[in-house]
C-alpha cells in the first residue's frame, strides 16, 4: 500500500510541476519528506499509535547515524584528520563545502512527518495513550532543537504532508523556532509523559534531560538547573562507581580470534538516559563506525592528548606534584630478567580507554603516538569494522552529562563553589584525584576553561564538544589557534553555523543560504 501511494504521489507531482533544474523527478520527490500514508490513514487507535511510534524510533536511527557525531564531534578540538579524505577533513578543518551529503536533512524531515501525524491523531479517537503522544512530542522537539542550532533558521512543519506545495516552506526564524516549537514541544512532553526511565524512548528522565540542554543553549541557566534537579529528584539515575562500569557504559567488543574474550555489545548502566538503539536486525550504522571504520582519516587531537596529560600527569614527578596525596587507580607490571614488580600506572584511565593500539585501562596509553590513535571508548579491535556493520548505540543523554551541565548553570548564576562540588562528585565517581580550588580557578574565566575541559575528558567522543564550544561562545578561541597549525583558514563568527546543502536550495526556491556561506 505505501509504495502504490508513494508511485501515485509521485506521478501526479510529476505530471504537475515543472523543474528548471537539472535533476530526474524522482530525485526530486524523494528528497521532499512526502507522507508515507495517504490523508484516509490516519491513526484510529493505540496499537496503530505503537506502530507509528516505531517507524518514529526507525527514522531517528537512520537521521542520526552519521549526523550525530558529525555535527558534535568532528569540528572541534576532539579530533584530527588523518588522511586524505576530502569529506571528513573539511569538517575538521570547518571548511565545508555546502554540496556535501551530511548537510541533507531529508531524514530529519520524515522523523517530523511520522510525529506529526501521531501528534495529529490526539484529536482523531478518544482515549489516545498520552505516553505515546509524550514521545511524539519530545522526539519533534529534539529533532528541531538540532536542526536550528546547526542551521539556524529552517523551514518548520507542524502537519502531515501531503503534496510537493506544502513542502515548499520558507526558513523560520531561529528564535520562533525555538520559541514557538523546541519549547513548548518538550514541556508538553513533560506533562503527557508518566514513564520515568527508558532506555530507548522518551521518558520523563530522558526529556528533563532535553531541557536542560535547549535551556543551556539558549542561556537560561536557572530553568536548566531546575529540570536537572528535578531528573536528580526521580532518582531513576546514578553515576557508576568504577573504572569497568563506566566503560561498559560504551563497549561494544564483539570476540575475534585475537581477542577471544569480547564480552560483546553491553552498553548498559545506570548512568544512561537514553540512547539510540541500533541492531542487525533492524538498522545498524551506530557510532562505532564514525571512528573505526574504513580509511584512518579521524584520530584523537594531539591537542587533546596533551590537554589531557596536562590535567592528569602519566609521570610519576608530575602526578605526585599535581596530586600528592592521591594514588593512581591502576598498577601496571613490570618483567625484568630476574624479578616481576608492579609499579603505579599514572594518568587518567579514561584517556587510556579511548584510545587504540593496545592501550586499555590496566596497561596504559598504548603504542600509538599523539594525534595518531583512534577513539576505540566504544568498539575495540574492530579497527577495521565494515560502515556498514555497526550496532553501537549513540548515548545521547547521560547522568554524568547532566551533573557537569548543571556544574556549568551553577558556575553562571554565580554559584562557583557548587560548580567544584558537583566536579569533584564526578571525579569521585571515576576514582579521580580531587580538583583543588587552585587548580579551578579564581576568575570566572578560568573556571569556565576548566570545567569545559573536564567535560571534554568525561564525554570525549559523544558528541558534545562543538556544542560546548558553540554554546559558551568559544568555537573561534579554541579552534583559530589549531586551525592556523594545520595550516588552513580559521573560521569566523559568521561560518560557526552550518551552510544549508546546496540541492535543498535548488529543491526550494523559498530557502536562503546562510550567511558565511553564499
Amino acid at each position: 500500500m505505501k509504495n502504490m501511494i508513494l508511485n501515485k504521489l509521485k506521478y501526479t507531482i510529476c505530471s504537475l510541476v515543472l523543474l528548471g533544474v537539472l535533476y530526474s523527478c524522482d530525485d526530486f520527490v524523494d528528497e521532499l519528506p512526502i507522507s508515507e500514508i495517504s490523508p484516509e490513514q490516519f491513526y484510529k487507535d493505540n496499537a496503530q499509535l505503537e506502530a507509528a511510534l516505531i517507524g518514529a524510533y526507525d527514522g531517528v536511527q537512520v537521521a542520526y547515524s552519521d549526523f550525530y557525531i558529525n555535527t558534535g564531534e568532528f569540528r572541534s578540538d576532539d579530533f584530527q584528520p588523518n588522511g586524505a579524505n576530502a569529506s571528513r577533513n573539511s569538517l575538521h578543518n570547518s571548511t565545508l563545502d555546502p554540496g556535501e551529503g551530511y548537510l541533507r536533512w531529508r531524514n530529519h524531515y520524515v522523523v517530523i512527518d511520522r510525529v506529526n501525524r501521531i501528534i495529529e491523531a490526539e484529536n482523531n479517537f478518544v482515549g489516545a495513550d498520552p505516553n505515546l503522544i509524550g514521545q511524539a512530542y519530545a522526539i519533534r522537539s529534539k529533532v528541531y532543537f538540532d536542526l536550528a542550532r546547526m542551521f539556524n533558521d529552517v523551514p518548520v512543519f507542524t502537519k502531515p504532508i501531503n503534496t510537493v506545495s506544502e513542502a515548499k516552506q520558507p526558513q523560520t526564524p531561529y528564535a520562533e523556532v525555538m520559541s514557538n516549537l523546541v519549547i513548548p514541544d518538550m514541556l508538553k512532553a513533560e506533562e503527557y509523559l508518566s514513564t520515568v526511565q527508558s532506555n530507548y524512548r522518551f521518558s520523563k528522565s530522558s526529556v528533563l534531560a532535553h531541557q536542560a540542554e535547549v535551556y543551556m543553549w539558549e542561556k537560561q541557566e536557572q530553568l536548566a538547573k531546575e529540570a536537572i534537579e528535578k531528573l536528580i529528584t526521580l532518582g531513576s539515575h546514578s553515576l557508576v562507581q568504577t573504572p569497568e562500569d563506566w566503560q561498559n557504559l560504551f563497549l561494544n567488543q564483539p570476540a575475534t580470534d585475537q581477542f577471544p574474550d569480547g564480552p560483546g555489545k553491553v552498553q548498559m548502566g545506570p548512568e544512561l538516559i537514553f540512547s539510540i538503539q541500533y541492531n542487525f536486525e533492524e538498522t545498524s550504522s551506530g557510532v562505532a563506525r564514525a571512528y573505526n571504520a574504513g580509511a584512518a582519516v579521524t584520530t584523537i587531537s594531539e591537542e587533546t592528548e596533551l590537554e589531557w596529560i596536562r590535567r592528569f600527569p602519566i609521570d610519576s614527578l608530575g602526578w605526585a606534584t599535581k596530586y600528592p596525596n592521591t594514588d593512581p587507580v591502576f598498577s601496571q607490571v613490570v618483567e625484568e630478567v630476574d624479578t616481576t614488580y608492579t609499579v603505579p600506572l599514572y594518568g587518567d584511565w579514561r584517556h587510556f580507554a579511548c584510545r587504540n593500539e593496545n592501550a586499555t585501562m590496566e596497561d596504559g596509553l598504548g603504542s600509538a603516538a599523539f594525534g595518531e590513535a583512534r577513539c576505540t571508548k566504544f568498539i575495540k579491535n574492530r579497527v577495521g569494522l565494515d560502515p556498514n556493520d555497526d550496532n553501537t548505540d549513540i548515548p545521547v543523554f547521560r547522568f554524568a552529562d547532566m551533573i557537569l551541565l548543571l556544574a556549568e548553570a551553577e558556575l553562571k548564576l554565580g554559584n562557583p563553589n557548587v560548580c567544584l562540588d558537583l566536579i569533584n562528585q564526578v571525579r569521585t565517581a571515576r576514582q579521580l584525584p580531587l580538583a583543588s580550588q587552585t587548580d579551578f580557578g579564581n576568575s570566572f574565566e578560568a573556571q569556565l576553561d576548566f570545567l569545559l575541559i573536564e567535560r571534554k575528558l568525561e564525554l570525549f567522543g559523544e558528541a558534545k564538544r562543538w556544542w560546548d564550544l558553540v554554546r559558551n561562545d568559544k568555537a573561534v578561541e579554541v579552534m583559530t589557534p589549531i586551525l592556523n597549525n594545520r595550516e588552513v583558514i580559521p573560521f569566523g563568527e559568521d561560518r560557526i553555523v552550518w551552510p544549508i546543502f546546496r540541492e535543498h536550495l535548488l529543491e526550494n526556491e523559498l530557502l536562503n543560504q546562510n550567511p558565511g556561506w553564499d
